[in-house]
């Protein structure tokens, strides 16, 4: 199943959860929600069988909370460290670690460029050598076969040009393609 939660209509913010089984969308109805929120990000941690959502906006500010779907609870989740609030940035699972990986986003009108890491505990900031340059809205996908995680694009600065590069991690350093 695809799950789509939140997001930007023409003059709101969402907080609905909706799920698509190849043929059609049904709303789910959750006793409890992450509140309404745009511009977050979601992965799949396939060993946990959990979506997580991190961060977004929810049209007054960025968010830093964290929160996991079974498919059937939301539930908030509270780790004694978690990444600054922020929205724009971007996460996928990382399959070969287990580990749930967030790159960049925007805070306060600048972007960032850190990594984290999520293990469904914790998250973990990561401190490689090298790293993509600060950026929001670029995407990230895991290469299943190549065992990284894949980054492209997105941009350095509110109304500044797109970036066009591709950035590789594998859970140590990341490494420009």
């Amino acid at each position: 199943r695809v799950i789509l939660f939140g997001g930007w209509g023409t003059s709101d913010v969402f907080s609905d959860t909706w799920e698509w089984d190849g043929s059609s969308w049904t709303q789910r109805t959750p006793a409890q929600s992450p509140p309404a929120r745009a511009f977050h990000a979601m992965a799949y941690d396939a060993a946990r069988q959990r979506i997580v959502v991190f961060g977004g906006y929810d049209k007054t500010s960025n968010r830093s909370d964290t929160w996991e779907w079974d498919g059937i609870t939301w539930t908030q989740r509270s780790p004694l460290t978690s990444p600054p609030a922020r929205s724009a940035h971007a996460m996928t699972y990382d399959a070969a670690r287990q580990r749930v990986v967030l790159f960049g986003g925007e805070a306060g009108g600048a972007a960032l460029g850190d990594t984290w890491e999520w293990d469904g505990r914790t998250w973990t900031q990561r401190s490689p050598a090298t790293s993509p340059p600060a950026r929001f809205a670029h995407a990230v996908a895991y290469d299943e076969v190549r065992r990284r995680v894949v980054l492209f694009g997105g941009t350095p600065s509110i109304g500044g040009a797109f970036l066009s590069d591709t950035w590789e991690w594998d859970g140590t350093t990341w490494t420009p393609r």
